[in-house]
């Protein structure tokens, strides 16, 4: 499992008398607070709300929900608030509160590990992301309660303290730095875009009518010569597992190496225009495998179709859009 410890810190110009019983009172979190898509209560407890047990469900910009129970071990009217979560995510919440002067400062350490299989399978390369996306999450919190309570909101930030020292700005608008490669975002704009690039590449030949796994076999030979030699070449075109592996591998790393300019210039482009600029991009890709590696590599020559045309212009709006995602979401 996956873990994560983060703290945001909320400054609200209001009194904690306002502050603490709004975040207390979570069935009303819905209505002030963004991605909160549902709050319920299980169990009671005790009249000081200890023991009781709340499931919340919620969702931030990216496409999927994380539900888990929260159960009350700690409760001290305008002190603090902690809570032990199981389900999606397993571990301890905890809210402080304090004031310095008119201002109420609130503080959220969340202290959990995914349980979601697939979260947990991805999250080498998808954890920052992940992290973003609970960072706007709480930001967008501390906008709802400052509107909520009519009040200015005069700061928030988020840390993640297992990997940062310094806050997370989750501002929608925030840009990553130009020129900067991250690792991530090549790795999981490469991987998506040559995954796609071979489904599309797939349902063409089929609706060209073309033998489907014959030629996927003969492509896998095509790309396996790369490193295994001349004498992989088809005929015949079976599916040995060393072939297919090798073809693989290679396919993607060259994927993922083709992400790379993408990740670099993603910070210069914007929507509509970094599509088109990926289509000339796979463009140039299918220019440079298509004929300049048949220089040194003349078998490849019989790629030159329509098909793989379109699979690499596939394959270079993937991979900025792709990028573009990982940005946004990203806070880059």
């Amino acid at each position: 499992m996956t873990e994560y410890h983060l703290l945001t810190i909320w400054r609200i110009a209001a009194p904690l008398e306002a502050v603490y019983p709004a975040i207390q009172d979570s069935l009303r979190w819905p209505d002030w607070w963004p991605g909160v898509q549902k709050v319920e209560q299980l169990q009671a407890g005790a009249a000081s709300g200890l023991d009781s047990i709340w499931r919340y469900c919620w969702q931030g910009d990216l496409p999927y929900q994380v539900v888990f129970d929260v159960r009350a071990t700690r409760i001290e009217p305008l002190v603090a608030i902690e809570g032990a979560a199981t389900g999606d995510l397993d571990g301890v919440g905890r809210w402080h509160f304090s004031g310095e002067g008119s201002v109420s400062v609130v503080r959220y350490e969340w202290q959990v590990r995914s349980t979601r299989w697939w979260m947990n399978l991805i999250a080498p390369v998808a954890r920052p992301i992940f992290v973003r996306n609970h960072s706007r999450l709480m930001a967008q919190g501390a906008s709802g309660l400052a509107d909520w309570l009519g009040a200015p909101l005069l700061g928030q930030e988020s840390i993640d303290l297992m990997t940062e020292s310094v806050p997370l700005k989750p501002a929608l608008g925030a840009r990553r730095e130009q020129g900067r490669i991250d690792p991530a975002m090549v790795l999981v704009a490469g991987l998506s875009a040559g995954v796609l690039a071979t489904l599309v590449q797939l349902i063409l030949w089929w609706l060209a009518e073309m033998p489907v796994i014959e030629t996927l076999f003969r492509d896998a030979h095509l790309t396996a010569a790369l490193l295994m030699g001349p004498d992989v070449l088809p005929p015949p075109t079976t599916g040995r597992w060393d072939i297919l592996l090798v073809a693989t591998l290679i396919h993607f790393a060259l994927s993922v190496t083709y992400a790379l300019l993408p990740a670099v210039l993603i910070g210069r482009w914007r929507g509509g225009l970094a599509l088109w600029a990926g289509a000339l991009y796979g463009l140039g890709i299918y220019g440079v495998n298509l004929y300049g590696f048949t220089m040194l590599f003349p078998w490849f020559a019989v790629n030159r179709d329509w098909v793989t045309l379109v699979a690499h212009l596939v394959f270079g709006m993937t991979l900025a859009g792709g990028c573009l995602l990982f940005a946004r979401y990203a806070g880059r």
